[in-house]
């Protein structure tokens, strides 16, 4: 008899309870279920004491990136607790589909509530549920994939839905492509939120295809519910696997009506042309977009988001007199239900973009030149480019801009020229420069001033504007560079060596014939950066003199042999004529001083080399010590007495001239024959 009249008792709280849910029919079903500090479910029903918790795990042992779906079945008295029962679920490793983290509340239907864990991270998740003030747990082990997070080969995969769009009703063939599906196979469709998932009904099973039919869901007009769909293959086995799509289908009833937020941008050129953004919600294809009364051309269309390029402005008002400038309304009409909704203002026709002036038109590669920009059309944010530089924007007005030029890179020594370009960011729309743009001035080396130097020694060059890698050319000879300073000034100090090979001009030393003396000579510098290819010469800036040191020339460089010739006497009566010797003529070697230093002969001595000697042969030189300037002359005079007798061994003397810069020999050699 009690056990009747509980259930009686059971029955009637049943009714009242489907009596409140139909009251509650119009509310969002994708809202969760209400919640007070922490996340405790509120309101509603009210959890059970003593209630019994069962959980089941779709598959204990899934791989990292996979899924296992956890199953509470909570009971109090035997009997399913009532539907909305808040279930609690909570884990230690890894997280929940629908939350993203490691918590998530769901509600019961029929006393069953079910939450998807999934981690990317190997080991054993405990997962608690919680009913009131009762509390069950079931572990899920995670193992690796072998492949750094990549599922296993067998593994399920969904690659499409289709059609990815259905009415609350349900009852439509869905097809879900993918990889590795095997029977049985359970298809849920889950809404998260606290909404309970369904499960499909399947149609048919093959390798990469499912066919199900959707189930049904409660939503209102103007509401669409995104549902993931979970693919579980082996269901119910050990080998259980599973695979969740988020969001991958959408029911939306047939007839929406559409709502308009926001656009982006919010301005654009009378010219139309603009790619225009809008953002709100229930937009159905087919539609229409309007700015004022012109039609815009529509590029792409999704539920809370169309794409489409604005008209001409011309065309946005109904009398065809067009609005020049100005803000328009935008209208969206769903065609197939009817329903339309506008946003008042929401796009302005501004002027189309024009530069008339622009001052000054050139400056440094280092840039921070300040440029002036006028014209119309312009609208913060925008950016600039001189010369194809992007510039920093001061200051912006619909008519002047102010910008700073930025520093050039110098890759090359010609002036960089290029357009000026002014583009709305908002809008896209640019304007580029006719005729006129803006030049950077590339600064070209100027040598300033070279030090004279002697020949072997060191020179300061001072140019201004060298850049990079410098060359320095002395008389078409590269000279080394020894050191280079930056002056504060702008200009570059370098010390360079000057090329021992130059070639001096030289002069004739007077009345000595084949004597030359090297003089101060004028050369040609050349300075070069290596790394912009910019030069300057300077015509004859390099006076380079001679060393300062004595150069000892003999001319000619030798004494010639001397040859006596015998005439022997000729027989004839008494007296017979005595024996005749040609003694050859005397020989002058000059010493001269060919360089620029003094050159001190300090001694001419004589060694006895062959022969007599010395004996036969008279030389005479001037006195010494002797020194002479340049082109001075310090003459040898030789000569030699024949015997008239001949020489089987030449006499031969060595007359040493005895110097400041060193020792010369010369051979004196005779013979009679």
């Amino acid at each position: 008899m009690m056990d009747l009249r509980q259930r009686k008792l059971m029955f009637a709280l049943l009714a009242l309870l489907l009596v409140f849910f139909a009251g509650c029919k119009s509310e969002s079903p994708t809202a969760p279920p209400p919640t007070t500090g922490g996340g405790t479910p509120s309101g509603g029903v009210t959890p059970p004491t003593g209630a019994s918790i069962t959980l089941t795990a779709s598959n204990a042992t899934p791989v990292v990136n996979s899924t296992s779906i956890i199953t509470a079945t909570v009971t109090d008295n035997n009997q399913p607790v009532p539907n909305g029962t808040a279930v609690e679920f909570s884990t230690n490793l890894g997280t929940f589909t629908d939350t993203g983290s490691n918590r998530t509340v769901k509600t019961t239907t029929a006393g069953v509530a079910t939450a998807t864990l999934t981690s990317a991270a190997a080991g054993t998740a405990t997962v608690l549920a919680t009913v009131g003030n009762t509390q069950k747990s079931i572990t899920v082990t995670f193992s690796p994939s072998g492949g750094g997070g990549t599922p296993p080969a067998n593994n399920p995969t969904i690659t499409s839905v289709s059609p990815a769009t259905g009415l609350p009703s349900g009852g439509q063939r869905v097809t879900i492509k993918g990889t590795n599906f095997r029977e049985p196979v359970r298809v849920l469709f889950d809404p998260g939120a606290g909404v309970p998932a369904k499960e499909a009904f399947v149609v048919s099973v093959s390798a990469t295809e499912i066919v199900v039919i959707d189930p049904a869901f409660d939503i209102t007009t103007g509401q669409t519910l995104p549902v993931s769909i979970t693919v579980i293959t082996g269901a119910g086995a050990p080998t259980e696997q599973s695979v969740t799509s988020a969001n991958a289908f959408t029911y939306q009833l047939a007839v929406l009506t559409p709502s308009l937020r926001a656009v982006q941008p919010t301005s654009g050129p009378v010219g139309g042309g603009t790619r225009v953004t809008i953002f709100g919600d229930a937009f159905q294809t087919p539609l229409q977009v309007f700015f004022g009364a012109a039609e815009a051309q529509v590029l792409t269309v999704n539920f809370n988001q169309i794409v489409a390029m604005s008209p001409k402005g011309s065309d946005t008002a109904p009398d065809g007199s067009g609005t020049v400038t100005g803000p328009v309304t935008i209208r969206v009409l769903n065609i197939s239900s009817g329903k339309d909704a506008s946003l008042a203002g929401a796009f302005r026709y501004v002027p189309k973009m024009q530069i008339t002036a622009i001052g000054p038109n050139e400056g440094p590669s280092v840039g921070g030149t300040r440029v002036t920009i006028d014209g119309i059309g312009f609208d913060d944010p925008l950016t600039v480019s001189l010369a194809n530089i992007v510039a920093q924007v001061i200051r912006v007005s619909g008519s002047q801009l102010i910008v700073l030029s930025s520093p050039l890179t110098v890759t090359g020594c010609a002036d960089v020229v290029g357009p000026v370009v002014v583009t709305n960011i908002d809008n896209g729309d640019s304007a580029t420069s006719v005729g006129v743009g803006f030049t950077y001035r590339i600064a070209k080396p100027v040598i300033v001033s070279v030090t004279p130097t002697t020949i072997g020694g060191s020179t300061t060059i001072v140019v201004l504007n060298a850049q990079g890698v410098a060359r320095i050319i002395i008389g078409g000879v590269q000279a080394t560079i020894i050191s280079q300073t930056v002056n504060p000034d702008g200009t570059t100090t370098f010390v360079v060596q000057v090329p021992p090979n130059l070639k001096l001009d030289t002069v004739a030393c007077p009345g000595v014939s084949g004597a030359t003396a090297p003089q101060p000579t004028a050369f040609d510098v050349t300075y070069t950066s290596a790394t912009t290819g910019c030069t300057d010469t300077a015509a004859k800036a390099l006076i380079v003199s001679p060393a300062g040191v004595a150069v000892l020339t003999l001319v000619p460089p030798a004494f010639a042999p001397f040859a006596g010739v015998i005439t022997p006497a000729t027989a004839g009566p008494p007296p017979t004529p005595a024996t005749v010797v040609v003694t050859p003529s005397s020989q002058t070697v000059n010493a001269v001083n060919t360089g620029s230093g003094p050159l001190t002969i300090t001694a001419v001595t004589q060694t006895p080399a062959g022969g007599t000697g010395c004996t036969r042969f008279n030389v005479v030189t001037g006195a010494t010590p002797a020194t002479l300037a340049q082109c001075d002359t310090f003459p040898i005079i030789a000569s030699y007495n024949a015997p008239t007798t001949p020489t089987p061994v030449p006499d031969q003397c060595q007359v040493t001239l005895i110097t400041n810069v060193g020792n010369r020999t010369l051979t004196l050699i005779g013979t009679s024959q």
